[in-house]
């Protein structure tokens, strides 16, 4: 019975600190989640915790010399801000943009944490205006928005890196995606094709690893 219940135990909290993928949340709170629904991601991001940890994206801490140094970095759907704040702790200005003010507030208290400082902005990205030619760098993990490919480029300074990454299609084999619309995941080697006319520096669509990704990095002509 002890055994059972410590079984019991682990296994609750260890399904506790996945985040919930959209599909499940939907089920459980009949909750439309996409990516301009502010109430659907403050209702993800209201818990103690931070729903995908405190670490940077690994595609992003084992690449982050691939910016300017010390320049200016526009973190696009940021989410809690591990990306924003691991950034800001290497000697980068950066601006932070979610549509979720929960995890915007919550990134402003993890930037406290570590003793750093980021612009931290309430917005969906279709409303942000940025200034053309404003930043040094942009960075943009698992927020999906085809709309907003042209404004990317713009957004960038000449000789400035974009690092993007997001699910492919086949995270879809996982039950937990099986029900999400396919226009939420990147097509096979689509990411290759989005920015014409940038400058492919790295390129990755790993096959062997637990969840399927891509990820680029991208550096607009001077």
């Amino acid at each position: 019975m002890v055994r059972f219940f410590l079984f019991c135990l682990i296994s609750f909290s260890s399904f506790a600190r996945q985040p919930l993928p959209a599909s499940r949340f939907e089920h459980l709170t009949g909750i439309k989640m996409n990516s301009e629904s502010k109430s659907a991601w403050d209702a993800k991001y209201n818990r103690p915790s931070f729903v995908f940890g405190k670490r940077p994206a690994d595609f992003l801490a084992e690449n982050y010399q691939y910016l300017p140094f010390e320049g200016t970095v526009l973190d696009m759907g940021m989410g809690e801000g591990r990306n924003a704040v691991f950034l800001a702790q290497k000697g980068f200005k950066v601006t932070g943009v979610d549509i979720s003010s929960i995890a915007v507030k919550k990134s402003l208290m993890l930037a406290k944490e570590y003793g750093v400082k980021i612009k931290a902005v309430t917005a969906s990205m279709k409303d942000y205006k940025a200034p053309p030619e404003g930043f040094d760098a942009i960075i943009c993990f698992y927020f999906l928005n085809r709309e907003l490919l042209d404004e990317i480029r713009t957004w960038l300074k000449p000789g400035g890196i974009l690092i993007y990454e997001a699910h492919t299609v086949r995270q879809r084999i996982h039950p937990t995606h099986r029900h999400d619309p396919a226009d939420n995941f990147l097509k096979e080697q689509e990411l290759l094709k989005m920015f014409p006319g940038m400058r492919v520096l790295k390129y990755e669509e790993p096959l062997h690893e637990k969840e399927f990704r891509a990820s680029i990095i991208l550096q607009k002509n001077q």
